[in-house]
């Protein structure tokens, strides 16, 4: 009498195959996902100085984005509110390591903008992770070259 199904055999050798499949492809995965991910911050860290030019031409200061370790936020000066320091926090700091595990580097603190719309420093920001990088580079005229 002859039984229906696979063999023990037939099913190991279509689990080596699957396994094989995926160890080729996960590496892959891995990089696009990287892509993705520093993609993704360069994305926000773009919006955050636009949202640095939008507070220096409507609120007639100095403002700017700021780069503490792998945290950005944007700030203006001279301080407007009442209160100790002398710069008004105006987008929190967005925590680029927890939100996209990507590295910035640059060799800088702060770009400035002036209340004009143009920048007052300019700047290279790479951002990395994994094997994957890209680099933001802000220009004395305020544009943002990706």
């Amino acid at each position: 009498m002859r039984r229906a199904g696979f063999s023990l055999t037939e099913m190991l050798i279509v689990v080596v195959i699957i396994g094989l499949a995926g160890m080729i492809a996960l590496p892959r995965l891995n990089a696009a996902f990287d892509r993705s991910s520093v993609g993704s911050a360069k994305s926000r860290l773009t919006a955050l100085y636009g949202a640095a030019r939008t507070v220096a031409t409507s609120a007639n200061q100095t403002a700017g984005l700021r780069l503490n370790g792998n945290q950005v936020y944007v700030y203006a000066s001279p301080r407007h509110k009442a209160g100790a320091g002398t710069i008004d926090t105006i987008v929190q700091p967005a925590d680029f390591s927890t939100a996209y595990g990507v590295t910035l580097s640059g060799g800088f603190d702060s770009v400035r903008v002036a209340s004009t719309g143009l920048g007052l420093d300019s700047a290279v920001i790479v951002l990395t992770k994994g094997y994957s990088a890209d680099t933001v580079i802000i220009n004395r005229f305020g544009r943002v070259l990706k």
